[in-house]
């Protein structure tokens, strides 16, 4: 069985490419806003969570982003929450909100992958 990951990013564009690019070792799953954000959550248990942080309804700033992050570390927080932003002057808010990696954005496919084979735990890597 493969890990779970989560990818919420309300581009389409980017997370079909993202899904294509994990599914090999991973079973993904998208969400495209907080509530389906939330209820796959909790229903898949992700151990690897991939978050944009600019997410409807409100595009123009992070806090639905950073309110998704806080519910994962609130709710699984065993499961690692890696940020993927343009926005890099917000590290220290995805840091304090405990964030366990972030990407800035555009990143190198090889540079996402390394990242998240770092973070899903050894006993469930199956690579």
């Amino acid at each position: 069985m493969k890990p779970n990951i989560l990818i919420v990013d309300d581009d389409e564009a980017i997370t079909q490419q993202l899904f294509w690019t994990l599914s090999d070792e991973y079973d993904v799953v998208t969400a495209n806003d907080l509530a389906s954000a939330v209820r796959r959550a909790c229903v898949y248990e992700p151990v690897v969570s991939l978050l944009d942080l600019h997410l409807p309804p409100v595009l123009d700033t992070p806090e639905v982003g950073l309110r998704v992050l806080e519910y994962l570390k609130r709710h699984l927080p065993a499961s690692k929450v890696l940020v993927m932003t343009s926005a890099r002057d917000l590290r220290t808010a995805c840091d304090a909100a405990g964030a366990d990696g972030f990407l800035a954005k555009p990143f190198d496919t090889e540079q996402l992958l390394a990242t998240v084979r770092r973070m899903v735990p050894p006993e469930l890597d199956m690579i």
